[in-house]
């Protein structure tokens, strides 16, 4: 990746430390990197296509499965760059493109659990199987992760999320839901 595009996507990010993004413009991310709006736009079409190659860089960050036991362990890398970078991620949060960021969300947690999935497997008979279950995952992870944001990131996801795993790999929600539908 060029030096200058990866100024300007830490350039957003630093901004975005600082400012809500309403105020985080072309004109700020080059005026901090030092580059003209030409190289921006030589690289970005728009301020939406860097935050995409932000969230690739964030995918990136997410360990592999095989060194980990859970999925919540492989999340130790992004968990931190979250802690890292609170304000900034609470700013987008908070920002009035809350649709855009959840969709990122959704992006971000398709590409771990997918990733995670396809290296440690699964018991899916079929793919139809397997997308299931990575919705049912990704469903967990994106509501843990919103409740984590709405409580301004106050407590250990990471641990909440390696109870969660506990759980489902003890069955007891399972065993629980299963039993109810049988009724």
């Amino acid at each position: 990746m060029s030096n200058k595009k990866e100024k300007m996507m830490e350039a957003y990010i630093q901004l975005l430390d600082e400012n809500p993004t309403k105020r985080v413009t072309v004109n700020s991310i080059v005026a901090r990197c030092g580059v003209s709006r030409n190289t921006f736009y030589y690289y970005f079409p728009d301020i939406p296509s860097l935050i995409e190659e932000i969230e690739a860089k964030w995918v990136s960050l997410v360990g592999l499965p095989g060194e980990a036991g859970t999925i919540v362990d492989c999340l130790r890398p992004l968990a931190k760059y979250a802690e890292t970078h609170r304000s900034g991620l609470l700013h987008a949060y908070h920002s009035t493109k809350t649709v855009q960021f959840r969709a990122s969300m959704d992006r971000l947690w398709n590409a771990v659990v997918n990733r995670y999935i396809e290296i440690n497997g699964t018991t899916a008979r079929n793919e139809e199987e397997k997308a299931v279950l990575v919705r049912f995952y990704k469903a967990i992870f994106i509501g843990m992760t919103i409740n984590w944001l709405d409580a301004e990131m106050s407590y250990d996801l990471l641990a909440d999320g390696r109870r969660v795993c506990e759980l489902l790999k003890g069955e007891e929600i399972c065993k629980n839901l299963y039993a109810d539908s049988e009724k």
